[in-house]
């Protein structure tokens, strides 16, 4: 089988690169330019999710890439995914909420520690540089001004106000206000970079679609005409842990088809970012989705560092794979 050229590209550009009102190919034809076997053509027209390869960007990057057929329509499946249909399906969700126009801490209000707040309030007023926890050194200094004996409550509202500034400084200057992580070599580590890393991958996309790579590196400069956007933050459980994030996704259309990007801006531990784009194709009988996903984590660097990516990549491909599957069972 044929690698995909940087984490789905060619998909990209088959579907973005297409006119819109050129006739749309099937399922085989198209899966079969993007390098699928005859035999995994098979399998995703038989309802199957079927994986496929691609190379990560960076040393510390996990990835995953995978296609399957749903039922319902690239625009109906658009505006599944604008109101959180990941969010409902997924069982790791504890809380979420959707964030429509000018962010203000009044989207926030429902974001609590919750599990074990007391514990995790507690982690934020005595983090440090490297620690469980991503934060920048501001952000630091801000949580242990407020004291070990701050109330949860006080530290709830403190990380309240901490993701909206957050979320203002990425609206107000794209990936150049997203604030680097402070760890304990003195090396901050740049969500920024990470995510500028995982758009660069797709290499050919600039020469042949470049509306479409612009829209992420240069967001909020230039967005394709047409594009719709969301914000959301996410309370669920990675690896048996709280985790909170900004969401951010663009909804990019081409004629009946789409190119959706997923941007995790930022994670409160565990990972440093993701970013997740996926193109979705009309067919006569529902829509197929190309899926790929890139995750930055210093957990895979070091001694090992090869063996623990690709057992990584196989865990998060698996998770991933779970997940949609979920997503494919509910539009049938």
């Amino acid at each position: 089988m044929r690698s995909w050229l940087a984490g789905g590209v060619i998909a990209l550009v088959a579907v973005l690169g297409r006119p819109a009102a050129a006739e749309l190919p099937d399922a085989a034809t198209f899966l079969a330019d993007i390098g699928f076997t005859a035999e995994q053509i098979a399998q995703v027209q038989a309802g199957s999710i079927v994986p496929t390869t691609i190379q990560p960007s960076t040393e510390r990057e996990l990835v995953a890439a995978f296609a399957f057929l749903v039922q319902a329509t690239p625009k109906d499946l658009v505006g599944q995914l604008r109101s959180g249909l990941i969010d409902q399906t997924d069982p790791n969700t504890i809380a979420f909420a959707m964030i429509q126009g000018a962010p203000t801490l009044d989207d926030f209000a429902k974001l609590t520690l919750q599990p074990d707040a007391q514990k995790r309030a507690q982690a934020y007023v005595t983090a440090g540089s490297g620690g469980d926890l991503n934060l920048s050194a501001a952000e630091i200094a801000t949580f242990g001004a407020l004291g070990s004996g701050a109330s949860t409550a006080t530290v709830e509202q403190a990380v309240r106000s901490a993701l909206l500034a957050r979320l203002q400084a990425y609206q107000a200057r794209g990936l150049a206000g997203i604030e680097p992580y402070a760890r304990s070599d003195g090396k901050p580590r740049s969500p920024a970079d990470e995510l500028r890393s995982a758009t660069n991958a797709t290499k050919k996309l600039h020469t042949l679609v470049p509306a479409a790579q612009t829209a992420l590196l240069d967001y909020p400069g230039s967005r394709p005409p047409g594009t719709e956007e969301a914000y959301r933050w996410s309370h669920y459980t990675a690896h048996g842990v709280p985790t909170l994030a900004l969401v951010h996704s663009l909804y990019v259309p081409d004629g009946d088809a789409f190119v959706v990007a997923q941007r995790q801006l930022y994670v409160s531990g565990g990972y440093n970012c993701e970013q997740a784009i996926s193109a979705f194709l009309p067919m006569k009988t529902g829509t197929l989705v190309v899926y790929t996903n890139r995750t930055s984590t210093d957990q895979v660097t070091g001694f090992g560092g090869g063996a623990k990516r690709s057992i990584g990549s196989k865990l998060l491909a698996s998770q991933l794979e779970e997940l949609y599957g979920k997503v494919q069972a509910k539009e049938r």
